[in-house]
């Protein structure tokens, strides 16, 4: 009898975990691409279904593994259907997290057929977190621009499950605008029109963050569906710096004109957004001058397959759209009190900042409506001239012959070292200047060529005149270029030494060949082509290298032979190369004609035999 009240009572506990064990679970059909990166151990209810000791342990090693669930654990006891509700919770966590890195594999993939496997297990895990970052399958998907996905997926979300945010406060529709596709973009505003709106952990807007990325299309995009206006002026000040800084004038003409809130913004704002202006060149180096062949590069563009002339079209329009923006900040700065605008330039250092990139676009702009400016001085006392000539911008500098009297005056300023314009000619060039021209003795050249430009504008009594440390324009010259005097001593001892080899040995060659006549001599000693033409030409060819080939040997000699001071690589360095290189050229020239005289007199003598 005894023995019939166990079994029934362990058929009873048989009945019960199979009823536990029925709940649904991941299939292996249908999730088969799933890599398991969690293992636990399996519950082995089947096997020890009489011992519910054997099912407690399982349930703590489970415990061990995993902190994040809460399992509470029975005395040995207590009945079955609590340790049974245990392992229907593990198995439900098991079970979320699989779906969860199954899910984030879909989306990355844009693997629509198998996220919505995974959806049709369980719903809720298109809105659980899945990484570390707390991005949810929206998330992933956007980042990985996947359209289609994010399309299907949208459609299975609530509209406020679109404004869920990841650790970094950041929505779905961010992920969206990073990355530039607007269709994305597009799918989840119609679900959810709020969406612009949603700022991220650091207060940008998704428009802020598309302009920072310069995506220019989703720019355009966002900018009509983002209310700007319940932006405060300096957040759509910064915007409008943004779109300066990543050369989106047409959308920052539009911010400009598109707000009365600009022109009441503090005079520090417009600063700011000339000041990237200023450091901007206003043109490029396309070489179109003139409306009427602008005009036709903007027809030619029109045309398909022409995309050299659409570039050069596209950097016009640009240059037209930067100018228009200067003009109008210029023009609202201009309404302030001069004592204001003094004090912005001064503190901006826009205006110098324009002459030091070289930036003469901009300082036309500003100079035309404010002369004033030419006066003004930066914190080192140097006004836009000197800092042309400290940074060789020699557009800027030309602007001085246009001022008149005035630059008789401002060539007398001095730095705060002491410095006049004529020492800061004679100060080595910055690298990106000075690397304009290739070679040591050419860039030589180029400093004393801007220093023999200078030195015609200042008057006699600042030639001599020293700065703070006691240096003459001279002596600083000597201090500041001696190690490009060096370089530049080297550079063209090593050239002629191997340029005068080659010319000795087509010199030996050439005067070898003046005594050995094509065809041999006759009895009487004369050449039996004489009276051929193509011999004529052979003999003139044959002079014109033997004198090319002298006269670079002399060159290069006399560039081995020079004593290399200052001067010398102003004419005379660089004419005594230019002379031997050309020498050589003219050489290389007439040894071609040689040998085609040659050849021709061989096929001619070959023919008449």
């Amino acid at each position: 009898m005894a023995r019939r009240n166990r079994r029934r009572r362990a058929n009873e506990r048989r009945r019960q975990i199979n009823t536990c064990e029925s709940e649904p679970e991941l299939g292996s059909d249908d999730l088969s691409e799933l890599s398991c990166e969690d293992t636990y151990p399996p519950l082995d209810t089947h096997i020890y279904r009489s011992n519910p000791l054997v099912v407690e342990g399982q349930v703590l090693q489970l415990q061990n593994m995993d902190s994040q669930v809460e399992i509470k654990v029975e005395d040995p006891i207590s009945n079955v259907n609590s340790q049974h509700m245990i392992v229907h919770q593990r198995k439900g966590k098991v079970n979320t997290l699989r779906l969860g890195h199954f899910l984030y594999r879909a989306a990355l993939r844009g693997d629509w057929k198998a996220a919505k496997t995974a959806l049709s297990l369980d719903r809720t895990i298109a809105c659980i977190e899945i990484t570390e970052r707390g991005d949810r399958a929206l998330h992933i998907a956007a980042a990985a621009k996947q359209t289609a996905f994010v399309h299907n997926l949208v459609e299975h979300l609530n509209t406020n499950d679109l404004e869920l945010e990841d650790k970094h406060g950041n929505t779905a529709f961010c992920f969206a605008a990073v990355s530039g596709v607007v269709e994305i973009a597009k799918v989840m505003y119609e679900k959810n029109k709020n969406l612009p709106t949603i700022r991220s952990s650091i207060g940008q807007t998704p428009l802020e963050m598309a302009i920072l990325l310069g995506n220019r299309e989703m720019v355009e995009y966002l900018y009509p569906i983002t209310p700007l206006k319940d932006l405060n002026s300096k957040e759509y000040m910064g915007i409008l710096v943004a779109t300066i800084h990543t050369d989106m004038y047409d959308i920052s003409l539009k911010i400009l004109n598109g707000d009365t809130r600009i022109v009441t913004s503090p005079a520090t704002n417009k600063g700011s957004a000339l000041q990237v202006l200023a450091r901007k060149p206003l043109s490029h180096d396309h070489r179109i001058r003139g409306w009427i062949w602008q005009r036709l590069v903007s027809i030619i563009a029109t045309i398909p397959y022409v995309p050299y002339f659409k570039r050069i079209y596209s950097s016009l329009q640009m240059q037209r759209q930067a100018s228009q923006l200067v003009k109008g900040l210029w023009e609202q700065i201009l309404t302030l009190p001069d004592t204001e605008i003094l004090q912005l330039i001064q503190e901006t250092q826009i205006f110098h900042d324009a002459a030091k990139i070289g930036n003469i676009e901009f300082l036309t702009l500003l100079t035309h409506s404010y002369p004033d400016l030419m006066w003004k001085v930066n914190s080192n006392g140097c006004s836009i001239f000197h800092v042309a000539v400290i940074n060789r911008q020699e557009k800027v500098f030309s602007l001085i012959h246009h001022i008149g009297a005035v630059k008789d005056l401002i060539t007398l300023y001095k730095d705060n070292e002491g410095n006049n314009i004529l020492h800061m000619a004679r100060k080595l060039a910055p690298p990106s200047r000075l690397n304009i021209v290739s070679g040591a003795p050419l860039q030589m050249q180029r400093e004393l060529l801007w220093f023999k430009e200078v030195k015609k504008i200042v008057p006699y009594s600042l030639l001599e005149m020293k700065n703070g440390d006691h240096k003459t324009p001279s002596e600083l010259f000597l201090e500041k270029h001696n190690k490009l005097r060096k370089d530049g001593e080297e550079w063209m001892k090593e050239t002629a030494t191997s340029c005068m080899v080659v010319a000795t040995l087509i010199a030996t060659v050439a005067f070898a060949a003046a005594f050995t006549a094509p065809g041999g001599n006759n009895d009487t000693g004369a050449p039996i082509f004489l009276k051929d033409r193509w011999f004529t030409v052979f003999v003139i060819s044959d002079v014109g290298a033997m004198f090319s080939s002298t006269t670079s040997i002399m060159m290069f000699l006399s560039i081995l032979t020079a004593r290399y001071a200052e001067d010398d690589f102003l004419f005379s360095l660089p004419a005594k190369l230019m002379v031997g290189i050309q020498g050589r050229k003219d050489r290389d020239i007439a040894e071609t004609c040689c040998c085609s005289c040659l050849a021709s007199n061989h096929f001619i003598c070959g023919a008449k035999l």
